[in-house]
């Protein structure tokens, strides 16, 4: 079974802004070889391929696999680094967001790359894999938003037809790719040519990716995406993510630094990461999965304020503060190396307008509508507002400004998703 990106469709349907431009080419008819495949029967336990295992969503569902009854076997692919090998890698990242993982033998953990031929794998092992594997849960990739389109479509575009190829071949395997709501700000041709942080490459990636699988899923391949929001630190990680290196986080710092917010009639898309990883893995192991889903707890400015002691204010108004009090100031150059700091300086007051565009509250309204659609409910077991003041008394930078919070009376246990 061969299957391939045509005609560099997903670069012709961003500058059309039309995914039903998207063409995939396959050497059968993917529902006629799905059902020669073998496959296990339901009820039975489940063996998963784990992608990513060692970022922050992946040890999330990493962890939940390894306790999971429904699942034999979990083989955790992770790339070398240096001289550390890829379970020091997942011991290292338990250690930062202060994880245990479960004992288990379940555990294997491959050395390779998704990205190279065999998944950079003895032919042995890739073989087991072929023959073995019932669900891919993919959760790697690039986090960034800082490259074009073209180096996401190397590292993820193309990658997932590779990997909905090896789940049509030797077995039949499912395949579960970690998307982004931030694709869904695309619904203009003009939103493609915007250049705001949330029209860029990586979004215009998730943006095909989303749309690459449900044309995929409607041909008979199975794969399914999961447009995630942003995922915070939840019990199982004492409410501790990777902070500032979030967008959210930057933008939230920017309103305390404001002393207020804007008004702002939808919501704000977040989750907690061990909501995100059951809510995932329950669509994964079920008989039959949605081809879409939105896991998302959304939190609106309204909570934000009341929780933060910050005032609400028309976003004109809270933009156009925001852009005077970060704009480039001469008297910040250091002269000592005046090229590199008037550079610095110009990126700093221009990435302040780009994630405050002043489209912000209708991109984020786009997002709202389109989680609101094919909601699944989540029992999330802890507030959504109470999941990210948790968070942010663990980052420094932003507690700091704040004033005293309260103190939650008791730490909720950790939840699951319906």
């Amino acid at each position: 079974m061969r299957i391939s990106l045509r005609h560099n469709s997903d670069r012709l349907a961003l500058l059309t802004g039309r995914p039903k431009l998207l063409s995939v080419g396959y050497s059968a008819d993917p529902t006629i070889v799905a059902r020669a495949l073998p496959r296990r029967l339901d009820g039975e336990r489940k063996n998963v391929l784990l992608l990513g295992g060692n970022g922050f969503v992946g040890m999330h569902f990493l962890h939940d696999l390894l306790e999971d009854e429904r699942v034999d076997k979990v083989y955790a692919l992770v790339r070398p680094k240096g001289t550390n090998s890829g379970a020091a890698r997942i011991a290292r990242q338990a250690r930062k967001y202060k994880m245990a993982l479960p004992e288990s033998d379940k555990l294997m953990v491959l050395e390779g790359s998704y990205l190279e031929p065999s998944m950079g794998l003895p032919e042995a092992r890739y073989e087991e894999l072929l023959s073995e594997v019932d669900v891919v849960i993919d959760a790697a990739g690039a986090t960034t938003h800082e490259y074009p389109y073209a180096k996401y479509r190397q590292e993820k575009v193309l990658p997932t037809v590779t990997l909905a190829e090896f789940c049509l071949t030797r077995r039949f395997k499912t395949l579960h790719v970690i998307g982004s709501v931030g694709s869904e700000v695309y619904t203009r041709l003009r939103d493609f040519y915007r250049p705001s942080f949330f029209f860029c490459g990586y979004s215009k990636m998730k943006f095909v990716v989303k749309h690459l699988s449900l044309k995929m899923n409607h041909d008979g391949v199975p794969i399914h995406v999961y447009q995630a929001p942003f995922a915070l630190g939840g019990p199982g990680t004492r409410f501790k993510d990777p902070g500032m290196e979030y967008s959210f986080w930057n933008m939230v710092w920017h309103m305390v630094q404001q002393g207020r917010t804007y008004q702002f009639g939808g919501t704000n898309p977040m989750v907690a990461s061990d909501v995100l990883s059951r809510a995932v893995l329950n669509n994964a192991l079920s008989s039959a999965p949605r081809p879409i889903s939105y896991p998302v707890t959304p939190v609106t400015n309204e909570q934000l304020a009341e929780r933060l002691g910050l005032d609400l204010v028309p976003y004109k108004e809270f933009r156009r503060g925001l852009v005077r009090a970060n704009r480039f100031r001469l008297r910040e150059v250091k002269w000592r190396n005046p090229i590199a700091s008037t550079r610095r300086e110009w990126q700093r007051a221009g990435f302040v307008r780009s994630l405050f565009p002043r489209c912000l509250p209708e991109l984020l309204t786009n997002i709202d509508t389109a989680v609101r659609a094919p909601a699944v409910p989540l029992n999330a077991g802890i507030p959504a507002i109470d999941v990210l003041v948790e968070n942010v008394k663990n980052i420094r930078k932003i507690a700091k400004d704040l004033p005293a919070l309260p103190q939650a009376e008791q730490t909720p246990a950790p939840s699951t998703a319906a």
